[in-house]
């Protein structure tokens, strides 16, 4: 380590690797990036399926429970990526980057420079598209490779694809600003041309690039921020002048290392903010309850927490049209595993969500039939369609339900909560920052979280009658007892869970917002003129989409603007 960079990156996951890299393209920079976890790249690191969290071995996930969730009778499980890549070594690859009527509204509401046409080129920066149709609204020059296959890899998907074409309109891709905003559509992966996962370490960070600029790029892993150290400027604004670092194991000793012009956090939306209020820059109320100096009093750190939910169905469906095949049938395992290896292709790919439904909980009836959509509820241009609602197939369910039959395939229709209303909070646990974060996620505290959720349940049950209908032997084995508001609510407070797509504890915002803001249109701090937060704890609000894509937009831009300032 040196004593000083010119710019000091705190959290190499999703955004942090982009910073690491753009900031670095100038020679005469110098940058530091700085990540608690390691820099494993093994090809087990970056075969999709098994780094996915639900089937990994932990290793590059964090996990810890939340508080006590009052609306739905229990805590749930919170995670967060660890090592070079964050999140996206763990994710499930879904690449969608959200309707523009979403960034249009940030516009509206004073957000400069944060419309869906001043983003989009930021997005396109980022990706490389891998499919065989050249596509207009795709990048093709960037570190991050997308794609999208022909068919299904799990027939169960071709039955759902066939269900949904007679009750909903068709997505043909969710990157088009000419296509519609609610339908179902046909998934993207960040999975590169070897059938490997594309995290933001493998596109960003490759070993050329390292090893290209290794006197001005330095990588420090296995290390974590303990708090930033500040210095008051004589108009009373605050300069952050560096970050203390230590090593993340126990007994560790930590260094200071001074930043001759920013620091940019990207910890995500669960520690960004624990590492500010560590740092005294916070609520300050919270602040002198831990005993904390108060460097900044900013109301918002922390506050506005959101998440996406979703609850779990089951069915039973034919053994090999489900992934539980090859978890009960060594054979499936021998040839998926072949597939992958010689072949790039497979199940192995981790493609779990093939296709998804993106709808608005307003065209639902109360007995899950689509009503009639006129056609201006299709022009993603308009605010009032952002989809609020979604329903995951997934070809796997909990083969622990009663009455799921073990020897016969298990699949999903599983509805989500995307346009949320209902807000949490985030808190210190300790002062140490090996120790969690205290998160509130406040899920169902809204009654139009409620209403919304009940719709996606009933269109989740619409579809699995179209697709009976059609022919398909589905069998139920975790369904609502009814379609009546009682029993779906019951089920959803019973299934809930998070979707890990964390967001707005440093929300985008003026400081005298009705939901006060922490950082300004450039991404700033307020009430500092050096220090920056890139991930996705600034989002207003959580976005009506898988967000890694939109977090890679959000660290080109502001590296753009970085590397204009100086």
């Amino acid at each position: 380590l040196n004593v000083e960079y010119d710019f000091i990156v705190v959290g190499g996951g999703n955004a942090g690797c982009v910073l690491a890299r753009r900031l670095s393209e100038d020679p005469s920079k110098t940058v530091l990036l700085v990540e608690r976890g390691d820099d494993e790249d093994a090809w087990y690191a970056s075969t999709p399926f098994t780094t996915t969290y639900q089937f990994s071995d932990k290793k590059h996930s964090n996990v810890f429970s939340s508080a006590y969730e009052e609306h739905i009778g229990r805590s749930v499980t919170c995670v967060t990526g660890l090592g070079l890549g964050g999140c996206t070594r763990i994710n499930g690859c879904q690449y969608t980057c959200g309707v523009p009527a979403e960034f249009d509204a940030w516009s509206r509401d004073g957000r400069k420079g944060w419309s869906y046409a001043e983003l989009k080129p930021f997005f396109k920066k980022s990706e490389t598209w891998l499919g065989r149709d050249r596509r207009e609204h795709h990048g093709h020059s960037g570190p991050l490779q997308v794609s999208s296959y022909g068919g299904y890899h799990f027939k169960c998907f071709e039955v759902v694809e066939k269900a949904c074409r007679l009750i909903l309109p068709r997505i043909g891709d969710m990157h088009s600003p000419a296509d519609s905003s609610i339908g179902w559509n046909k998934m993207q992966y960040t999975i590169d041309s070897s059938g490997r996962r594309s995290s933001s370490y493998r596109a960003y960070l490759p070993v050329e690039i390292l090893a290209s600029r290794k006197d001005g790029l330095h990588v420090c892993t296995g290390a974590l921020a303990r708090k930033l150290f500040f210095s008051r400027n004589d108009d009373g604004s605050v300069c952050v002048d560096g970050v203390e670092i230590q090593g993340a194991k126990s007994g560790d000793v930590s260094v200071n290392v001074r930043a001759k012009c920013e620091v940019i956090l990207c910890c995500g939306a669960l520690r960004t903010p624990q590492l500010l209020l560590l740092s005294g820059v916070g609520p300050r109320k919270h602040l002198q309850e831990m005993g904390v100096d108060v460097v900044l009093d900013s109301p918002g750190v922390g506050e506005h927490l959101q998440d996406h939910l979703i609850v779990s169905t089951g069915y039973n469906c034919p053994l090999f049209d489900s992934l539980w095949a090859m978890i009960i049938r060594p054979f499936v395992l021998i040839r998926e595993l072949c597939n992958y290896l010689l072949y790039g292709s497979g199940w192995f790919l981790g493609t779990l969500i093939e296709l998804e439904i993106f709808f608005l909980s307003s065209l639902v009836d109360r007995d899950g039939r689509v009503k009639p959509i006129p056609r201006e509820r299709e022009d993603p241009f308009n605010a009032e369609n952002i989809p609020d609602i979604a329903v995951l197939p997934c070809p796997l369910s909990n083969p622990n339900i009663a009455g799921a039959n073990k020897w016969t395939g298990l699949f999903g229709l599983n509805p989500g909560l995307l346009k949320v209303t209902s807000r949490g909070f985030l808190r210190l646990r300790s002062l140490d920052p090996k120790d969690a974060p205290l998160c509130k996620l406040n899920y169902l505290n809204t009654p139009e979280d409620r209403v919304a959720m009940r719709a996606a349940l009933r269109l989740s049950a619409e579809i699995a009658r179209r697709m009976c209908d059609i022919g398909y032997p589905l069998k139920e084995t975790l369904i609502p007892k009814s379609l009546e508001d009682e029993d779906l609510d019951s089920f959803m407070h019973g299934r809930a869970d998070s979707m890990y797509h964390y967001s707005s504890t440093c929300r985008m915002a003026p400081l005298d917002d009705p939901l006060p803001g922490v950082v300004d249109d450039d991404l700033r701090v307020h009430g500092t003129t050096n220090l920056r937060i890139v991930d996705a704890s600034i989002f207003p609000a959580v976005p009506a989409t898988h967000p890694q894509a939109l977090v890679y937009a959000v660290a080109e831009k502001c590296s753009d603007m970085i590397v204009k300032g100086y």
